[in-house]
């Protein structure tokens, strides 16, 4: 079953000088593993540390909320969960979903 899913993930670390900083590091883990999706990170500083809210919107093939955070729990590097402050997960089952389509393992099914 086709669903929308709206993900928000809240990275915080130390700033640190040399480094990329943490709004581009999230800009471009979230276009690697949300391909497609509609995608905006919000950065801020707080004493000291870095801060990005990512806001993301797509379709997928979870069934719930519980699926979308096991695949996130297998597709996140290891290190970035050290960073992970907080989520918040959304998934809404689709009856229709239009005239889109969604790609899936190399062939494209009807929504």
């Amino acid at each position: 079953m086709i669903c929308e899913y709206d993900v928000e993930l809240c990275f915080i670390r130390p700033r640190s000088r040399g480094e990329a900083s943490l709004l581009e590091e999230v800009c471009e883990l979230m276009r690697h593993l949300f391909t497609g999706a509609r995608t905006d990170v919000e950065p801020a500083e707080e004493e000291g540390l870095d801060v990005a809210v990512a806001k993301v919107n797509g379709l997928a093939v979870w069934e719930n909320e519980e699926d979308l955070l096991d695949w996130l729990d297998a597709a996140l590097p290891e290190s970035w969960w050290n960073w992970l402050a907080g989520y918040k997960v959304n998934v809404l089952k689709k009856e229709d979903a239009g005239p889109c389509l969604l790609k899936k393992r190399g062939s494209w099914n009807g929504c």
